[in-house]
């Protein structure tokens, strides 16, 4: 192992554990008379199972010489929860907390873009592990590329039909269930934008905007449906069921352009 691995290892081994413990630690503390047992299961569950999606993704699709390499399969394990936390962290800026909403708040309505969020941002950097590639630089830069791209959609979306009022404010079970297809759409998108085969920078970002350009289309299609189906004064909110048609256009845009993009090499 290389000192520079070794370095990254440590240092990703100490925020996956700072982040996570802090992670556990408010859904297990806070508000515990106030909290729902179900979203408080919920998300101590789901960063296990985002875990999980990513141990699949390296086992099956990394690099020839990670998937041989049960060290490795850890070290890029390890680095992916340390991404995944810190990448949660920026969450609450755009207007959807974990910690406030769903568990002192109990708003169920928030749940769904938390794990949206959560496994979208884990698509993102399992995407850059898919192929062959020199190090653990490359499955960096291809992480940048696909998690800054999330993060601007979703602030898109945000500043342009605030998507979040309607899922913290009114609580709408049908606002949250959109906008949690909305980030697992678009983290699939670009997950597999930035997946395949480590040519050089240049062919990298290339590649990233001709597969990752249907999460904009995505992105757009988000924002006329909130702009159709957003709580009003009529009808504050809406069942969970309401927001399924378009959940199901994102996620299946998404199936289909990656079904169609066909082999990662």
């Amino acid at each position: 192992m290389a000192s520079s691995e070794l370095l990254v290892l440590i240092l990703a081994g100490i925020a996956a554990c700072a982040r996570w413990h802090i992670w556990a630690r408010e859904a297990s503390r806070v508000a515990r008379l106030a909290a729902v047992p179900a979203l408080r299961r919920s998300l101590l569950l789901a960063p296990l199972a985002c875990l999980a999606v990513l141990v699949a993704v390296l086992v099956l699709f990394a690099s020839f010489d990670v998937r041989v390499d049960l060290f490795y399969i850890f070290y890029y394990a390890v680095m992916g929860a340390a991404w995944v936390g810190l990448a949660m962290s920026l969450v609450p800026y755009l207007g959807v907390s974990a910690r406030d909403d769903v568990i002192e708040r109990g708003n169920r309505a928030a749940l769904w873009p938390v794990l949206g969020a959560l496994l979208g941002l884990t698509l993102c950097f399992a995407g850059g592990n898919i192929g062959d590639g020199p190090g653990w630089w490359v499955v960096v830069f291809c992480g940048l590329l696909s998690t800054g791209a999330l993060f601007g959609l979703w602030w898109l979306l945000e500043v342009t039909v605030a998507p979040s009022e309607a899922v913290t404010v009114d609580r709408d079970p049908a606002s949250g269930v959109r906008l949690g297809a909305f980030l697992l759409a678009i983290g699939l998108v670009l997950g597999r934008a930035v997946a395949g085969d480590w040519h050089s920078f240049d062919a990298t970002i290339r590649d990233f905007f001709v597969a990752g350009w249907p999460a904009g289309a995505i992105a757009l299609l988000a924002i006329g449906f909130e702009w159709a189906f957003a709580p009003t004064a009529e009808t504050p909110s809406r069942s969970a069921l309401a927001g399924l048609p378009p959940a199901l256009v994102y996620l299946g845009t998404a199936v289909a352009w990656v079904s169609h993009l066909g082999d990662f090499r």
